[in-house]
């Protein structure tokens, strides 16, 4: 038996498998970093919000403060009605191996507003 000839068919089906699934872990690594960066930026932008509802130039306030926090998101959406505040961001994930497609988007929405004195923020659906 050629034991040589054995190892280099292995190493040759292995290691482009081996390969293809590290990258496949780094892109959902990717879209889970920016999901919670989309909701920490959305959570901490609706409080704010919230404070400034009974401003002129909210939304040019709450927009400005976004783009302080990441200034490339793909969709931002913010909706001042009923004393309630809406803020909706989408943004998408490249692709590793290919720089400029984008595979994914990523979609963060809550709503927060005043009850009985206390700021609620929640999920929006």
């Amino acid at each position: 038996m050629n034991n040589k000839g054995q190892s280099l068919v292995l190493f040759v089906l292995v290691i482009p498998i081996t390969f293809m699934v590290l990258l496949m872990v780094y892109d959902i690594g990717n879209m889970v970093l920016l999901k919670n960066e989309l909701n920490d930026i959305n959570y901490l932008v609706v409080d704010y919000g919230i404070d400034v509802m009974a401003l002129d130039g909210k939304e040019e306030k709450v927009r400005e403060l976004i783009n302080k926090n990441k200034n490339d998101i793909d969709n931002i959406e913010i909706t001042f009605e009923d004393d309630k505040v809406y803020v909706t961001l989408e943004d998408s994930v490249n692709m590793t191996a290919i720089n400029n497609i984008k595979i994914f988007k990523i979609k963060s929405s809550y709503v927060g507003y005043i009850d009985n004195g206390e700021k609620i923020i929640e999920r929006n659906k």
